[in-house]
């Protein structure tokens, strides 16, 4: 008789690994863009927690740069979820209020702070 390891049900499979990020502090005071933003194609893979900047002219969004001249200088949401941008424009959820923690985002920075009036920093 050629026994299984599981007595014939199936075995556990594979493994997978999954990192899951959170950079909310508090869930208590929170608050999202209706409607979502639109983050411009050519940004690679932008992670959950980066601080978006509204470009001026294109009304799309992309990662906060306080150095940039387009209107990306000014820190406006912080992004929900991971997106890829490689391909093309996609649409994401951004938070525009809320209690962060501070080491898990992307591009924050003092001025960043201050534009970022509806969230809070632990």
């Amino acid at each position: 008789m050629n026994r299984t390891p599981y007595n014939g049900a199936p075995g556990p499979g594979p493994i997978y690994t999954q990192e899951f990020t959170e950079v909310l502090a508090s869930t208590d005071l929170q608050a999202k863009i209706p409607g979502g933003v639109l983050l411009a194609q050519g940004n690679g893979v932008v992670k959950k927690g980066t601080v978006l900047g509204k470009i001026t002219a294109s009304k799309k969004f992309i990662p906060y740069n306080s150095e940039a001249t387009d209107g990306s200088q000014v820190a406006v949401c912080i992004l929900d979820n991971d997106r890829d941008t490689t391909v093309s424009d996609i649409g994401a959820s951004a938070w525009i209020a809320g209690i962060f923690t501070e080491s898990k985002l992307t591009g924050i920075d003092a001025t960043a702070k201050t534009a970022l009036r509806l969230c809070y920093f632990a």
